[in-house]
């Protein structure tokens, strides 16, 4: 699961705009010399599209890139193309962004996220994800369901390992007192949020009701860092129906700012912990 064509593209793409800047072509100028519109150079720059190498190389030549220059952009254009796991589960493909989503989450050393209801998916139990996604206003099949709950699985299987995944989650207080799936479902889902924040890799702050307004109260956000200094941090702002993605420091210095805010103002780890196993009891 190490392996992600998501970031593999973006990287390229962002090299590809980096060369273009360099060598002063626009879009429209790269365009008429791939014979294609202004918009695929676009795509391709912000990396949220296949390219072929047959394109890569007219980019390089026009930007007069060098034999190893050249090489390099190969290499990752040869990257960017390869399946990611998530690709074997069609549903992923009906969820907006989720795909996207999954190739960096796939890619990153650290995960950061902050929203109220639901839980983040790296926290849910198997239940709690079901009794969630049995109440989406599109219904769902037991297939499509059960292969859902088959990705969360896999993808969670990065906090566990040699090398796992490091998760800083801030859960707003609202997200812990809603009974998803019933009192005894919710009650299971804070026990086993207990036991995740024993993990070294694991770290869990609420964000009570009483810390006031803040300013990601709006937001439903993820942070991906990578271990490739070459590979700038990704800002996720969505939720069921629109989901974007940040990855120039203009865009993203902001909601990093906020998102520290939140975490001075949420309860420290032990603190967090027990507070949620009160209301966890409260459910008994």
């Amino acid at each position: 699961m190490s392996k992600s064509p998501t970031v593999h593209r973006r990287r390229l793409g962002s090299e590809l705009r980096r060369i273009r800047e360099s060598a002063g072509r626009t879009h429209r100028e790269v365009a008429a010399h791939l014979d294609c519109s202004q918009g695929k150079i676009s795509q391709i720059e912000l990396g949220r599209v296949p390219v072929r190498t047959s394109d890569v190389r007219l980019m390089a030549e026009f930007y007069g890139v060098g034999p190893d220059g050249l090489d390099q952009l190969l290499d990752l254009a040869q990257d960017s193309k390869q399946r990611g796991w998530w690709q074997q589960y069609p549903s992923t493909a009906q969820v907006p962004g989720l795909q996207t989503y999954l190739g960096l989450e796939t890619a990153a050393k650290a995960v950061s996220c902050y929203g109220a209801a639901p839980l983040p998916d790296l926290l849910q139990t198997a239940e709690y994800c079901h009794a969630l996604r049995s109440t989406e206003v599109a219904p769902r099949t037991e297939d499509e369901l059960g292969e859902l709950e088959q990705v969360l699985t896999a993808r969670q299987q990065r906090l566990v390992g040699d090398n796992p995944l490091e998760l800083w989650a801030v859960l707003d207080e609202s997200a812990l007192r809603r009974a998803v799936g019933g009192p005894a479902v919710q009650r299971r889902q804070l026990e086993h949020l207990v036991l995740l924040g024993y993990r070294r890799n694991v770290t869990i702050q609420v964000l009570p009701f009483e810390a006031g307004g803040h300013p990601l109260m709006s937001d439903r956000i993820a942070v991906f860092s990578f271990p490739d200094d070459a590979d700038p941090q990704v800002v996720h702002l969505g939720d069921s129906a629109n989901s974007r993605f940040l990855d120039k420091h203009a865009d993203t210095a902001d909601y990093l700012k906020a998102f520290e805010q939140v975490c001075t103002r949420a309860l420290n780890p032990k603190d967090s912990s027990a507070h949620i196993s009160t209301l966890a009891d409260q459910l008994k």
